[in-house]
């Protein structure tokens, strides 16, 4: 077990008696992704309402934060990471509707959005049936799918603003966001309350026939178990996958991490695996894709805890 030097007692003095709040120190981080591998955090601090997050941030503000949803966009390396994770629950969990506008809290489950929203006759966010994230990660990095995305619905989101100065809650338009491919201005230390979206009126079973398309498109087409998605971006009119497949790297295995054989944009750990083997096979893939094709991916996930130059070039920072 790691220990990390700042989950010290100052910490513990000052979150102690905040309502609403669950503070875990040396705790699991990489076993809470959906690569369940990797290392801890020094703390892990869940916020069950609006007023308990903004104690907690003004409170924690000059130290590493790293919000973290259902965990499927992210890598944690096997030393851990010497930081705060942050996770939102109960407020942020809930879901509002009036008429075609919606509020979703950041830690809804997309799934499950897209699944009551449809059985209440509301279209346009059916595409979320297949991304197992939460959406404040879906607002953060514009995710999407299927011909659609978050900035297509988004009306505004509530965000926690970090700067020198502190956090500040401020309401943002999906143009205030800079909203881009798999891309938005919130930054790594920013953090999403809730979002609004505006949504069209639809009959309810075609909204399920829809999901049920997607649900099985993705079932035969990704592959499941110890992965985080899509690793890299697509490069503009072309498709990571391609490119890493005619390189004959579909399938490749190194060590306890492997190139999916279903899809090459996926790179899957094992049971037992190692964080730093996937992260490693992912620069190896990186590197070969530029050297061969000329074309530098970047990441999509999130690298949490390895070397800190070769993470930013492989996110093309």
């Amino acid at each position: 077990m790691t220990e990390f030097a700042s989950a010290s007692s100052d910490l513990r003095a000052m979150l102690w008696d905040i309502s609403d709040v669950v503070v875990d120190y040396d705790a699991e981080f990489g076993s809470k992704t959906t690569y369940r591998v990797g290392g801890r955090c020094s703390a892990r601090i869940t916020c069950g309402t609006l007023a308990a997050l903004e104690a907690v941030l003004d409170l924690i503000a000059p130290r590493p934060i790293f919000v973290l949803g259902n965990g499927s966009n992210t890598l944690v390396g096997d030393r851990g990471w010497d930081g705060i994770v942050l996770v939102l629950s109960g407020e942020f969990e809930q879901i509002e509707i009036a008429g075609d506008r919606v509020i979703l809290g950041a830690a809804v489950s997309l799934p499950v959005a897209a699944r009551q929203l449809a059985a209440a006759g509301l279209g346009g966010m059916e595409w979320a049936v297949g991304i197992p994230g939460t959406v404040g990660g879906a607002v953060k990095m514009n995710a999407g799918g299927h011909g659609s995305q978050t900035s297509s619905w988004l009306e505004d989101a509530k965000v926690f603003r970090f700067s020198e100065n502190g956090y500040e809650l401020r309401a943002a338009s999906s143009s205030d966001l800079s909203m881009g491919y798999r891309s938005s201005n919130i930054g790594d230390r920013d953090v999403v309350g809730s979002a609004s979206f505006r949504l069209v009126s639809t009959k309810p079973p075609d909204s399920k026939r829809i999901i049920s398309d997607i649900v099985n498109w993705r079932r035969d087409n990704q592959p499941g178990g110890q992965n985080a998605g899509s690793v890299f971006v697509n490069p503009e009119n072309d498709h990571a996958a391609r490119l890493i497949e005619s390189l004959g790297l579909k399938g490749f295995k190194y060590k306890s991490a492997e190139v999916s054989s279903k899809h090459a944009n996926f790179i899957q750990a094992t049971p037992g695996g190692s964080a730093d083997d996937v992260f490693d096979l992912i620069w190896l893939v990186q590197q070969q894709v530029e050297k061969e094709l000329g074309i530098r991916l970047r990441t999509e996930i999130k690298l949490i805890g390895f070397d800190p130059d070769r993470a930013s070039y492989l996110r093309g920072v």
